[in-house]
């Protein structure tokens, strides 16, 4: 549902700049100077128009709340909420979720509230779901060990995609539920949760708990090309991939060959590659490896130099926070880019 913009969002926004947190990338690690008794520091995010956010800040004044939300228009009416309230406790950011280990530190994070999120219905969305593994992964980054997700959703579909999703990221679930008020109201509730309730639709819930986990390398090349993606084109439009990468007869490294992602290469990207230290790294072919050669392999960096030089093969390490590309064409390449 889109929504409507609300008049004098300006002058409204600046009435609460009390609670807007305008700096969020230089407050990595200090979050709590805002409050520094608090017992726990949680996230909402997507707040919409914060009656949930209002609500369960009052009900815990010892925690503190940041409340993350991209919409404006929708983000002035929580913000007046919590104004009108008295609440000292919580504070807002103007964000999307994909930054949150840019402004939080690892283990910064007690909670994590998911309250009906866009569900992202076609399987071509299913990266921007609040509950992918894309996300999970960062979420990874910024919650203490033992932290939590509390998720909701209206959505059939986007719920049982996350009880399938979630645990395969290092979360256990609890309190799974698909009739979340069956017995009545349970909880504060959301201004969509509200009125789904008084519709009688049933609302679904679960807790995850963060368990000490290590991502296992990608096994097949499909969810490896996945990853590799996700990780390195990041920031590519739809667009973009759907004619440079994903077309037919196109490359991955073409995100590189095409200027969509910053790289390093020829000889800037191979001194790149010799400089890094001497561990294992993965080496894998988008298609038509050397003859019984597997098309995943873990590698060390001096078998490198072993490689052919007449076929398209990559390298990543196990985290994937740098790649090196060599192509078989002779004015194409080699590529080296890394995650800052």
């Amino acid at each position: 549902m889109r929504m409507r913009k609300k008049k004098n969002l300006v002058p409204r926004m600046e009435r609460c700049g009390d609670f807007l947190i305008r700096d969020p990338y230089d407050r990595v690690g200090r979050w709590r100077e805002l409050m520094p008794k608090a017992k726990e520091l949680r996230l909402e995010l997507g707040c919409g128009k914060g009656r949930f956010t209002a609500g369960t800040a009052a009900a815990e004044p010892d925690v503190l709340f940041i409340a993350v939300e991209m919409v404006p228009d929708a983000m002035v009416v929580a913000m007046e909420r919590c104004v009108g309230a008295g609440l000292t406790n919580v504070y807002f950011v103007d964000a999307n979720a994909d930054q949150l280990p840019c402004f939080f530190a690892p283990g910064e994070v007690d909670r994590i509230y998911l309250n009906f999120s866009d569900p992202w219905p076609s399987n071509r969305h299913a990266k921007r779901r609040l509950t992918h593994g894309n996300f999970l992964r960062l979420y990874r980054q910024v919650l203490k060990m033992g932290g939590q997700i509390h998720f909701k959703t209206d959505n059939q579909p986007l719920f049982e995609f996350s009880v399938d999703e979630i645990p395969n990221f290092g979360f256990t679930l609890s309190e799974v539920t698909r009739n979340l008020h069956e017995h009545g109201p349970v909880g504060v509730m959301t201004d969509y949760e509200a009125k789904f309730y008084e519709q009688g639709l049933p609302i679904n819930r679960l807790v995850a708990t963060m368990i000490p986990w290590e991502e296992p390398f990608p096994a097949t090349i499909k969810d490896l090309r996945e990853r590799w993606l996700d990780t390195f084109a990041a920031d590519v439009s739809e667009e973009n991939l759907g004619k440079y990468v994903l077309a037919g007869g196109s490359y991955l490294w073409n995100i590189f060959s095409e200027r969509l992602v910053p790289c390093l290469e020829g000889d800037t990207a191979r001194k790149a590659l010799e400089e890094l230290p001497d561990e294992t790294c993965y080496r894998f072919y988008k298609e038509y490896p050397p003859q019984d050669q597997p098309r995943i392999k873990a590698i060390s960096m001096s078998e490198v130099s072993f490689l052919s030089d007449d076929l398209d093969w990559y390298l990543v390490d196990r985290d994937f926070t740098w790649t090196y590309v060599h192509t078989h064409e002779k004015d194409c390449g080699p590529y080296f880019c890394k995650i800052p």
